[in-house]
């Protein structure tokens, strides 16, 4: 103990020095959205090198469990797709949405902002913006893309926010993470005069460009009403995402198109 205090005695300026520059750097980072996206795009590519490697043996091990589990992803992919076709015609033209499958090779849960880490990259076709699904529900947006890997902002961020609508009626609401529970997500805009119920399912819009619509997402568990004329609704969200391993990331064929159109209107 003498020696440990002595040692802080003798390095005291060079200790606070390093405490004030990383609080420093951590409030840079924390604060400016521009060098946060910098350097979680330097870091991708080597730090997800990493984790593939080290997930690479943990798979190896249980192969048969996982070669299953692909194969049972394969086919509900399949399902996915083959819903999306119209008259049974597989022209691309007919179809709204394509889907690259990937692995998450590493994500969090436990912070304020979760983000995942994937096993495609660019060389697959994967762009910043596309969205990540399951088929249990909304994971989250693509956030950056490096050659072979890409970061997704996960619902369980304090900037997500999910257009959603009620099954039972078509009442649109917006759906974000309180920062708590990893399986539920709120509603704070929907008017308090519609009438909704425990039990009743939440799946996506028709208003994003990111998502397809009706994914389920979850259900409402409980409500009440605020004096702001708002419900305030809890939602218990369908996929676990402590569980994660894979996911489909979307790529809405269409969308550019929609958002070219919709940015001349915006303009006038």
């Amino acid at each position: 103990m003498r020696n440990i205090l002595r040692f802080i005695k003798l390095n005291h300026f060079l200790l606070l020095f390093l405490i004030i520059e990383s609080f420093s750097i951590y409030l840079l980072i924390s604060e400016n959205k521009f060098q946060e996206y910098q350097i979680i795009q330097y870091t991708n590519e080597y730090t997800s090198k990493i984790h593939n490697y080290t997930n690479k043996i943990s798979h190896y091990i249980n192969l048969k469990e996982t070669n299953d589990h692909l194969s049972k992803e394969n086919a509900k992919l399949y399902s996915i797709l083959n819903t999306q076709n119209l008259n049974n015609n597989y022209s691309e033209d007919n179809i709204k949405h394509s889907y690259i499958a990937a692995k998450v090779i590493r994500s969090s849960i436990n912070k304020r902002n979760n983000y995942i880490t994937l096993n495609k990259g660019r060389k697959d076709g994967v762009e910043k913006g596309m969205g990540v699904i399951t088929q249990n529900g909304i994971i989250g947006i693509i956030y950056s893309v490096s050659e072979n890997y890409s970061i997704v902002i996960s619902f369980l961020h304090r900037e997500s926010a999910i257009g959603i609508k009620i099954k039972r009626n078509n009442h649109n609401g917006i759906l974000r993470w309180q920062g708590f529970n990893y399986r539920q997500g709120n509603i704070s805009n929907l008017p308090n005069h519609i009438l909704i119920k425990k039990g009743d399912s939440i799946v996506t819009n028709s208003h994003s460009i990111i998502f397809p619509e009706s994914i389920p997402i979850g259900e409402i568990t409980n409500f009440e009403k605020k004096e702001t004329g708002y419900y305030d609704v809890n939602v218990k969200l369908f996929e676990d995402f402590n569980n994660l391993y894979f996911v489909y990331i979307v790529n809405r064929n269409k969308s550019k198109e929609q958002e070219l159109l919709e940015i001349q209107i915006d303009d006038k």
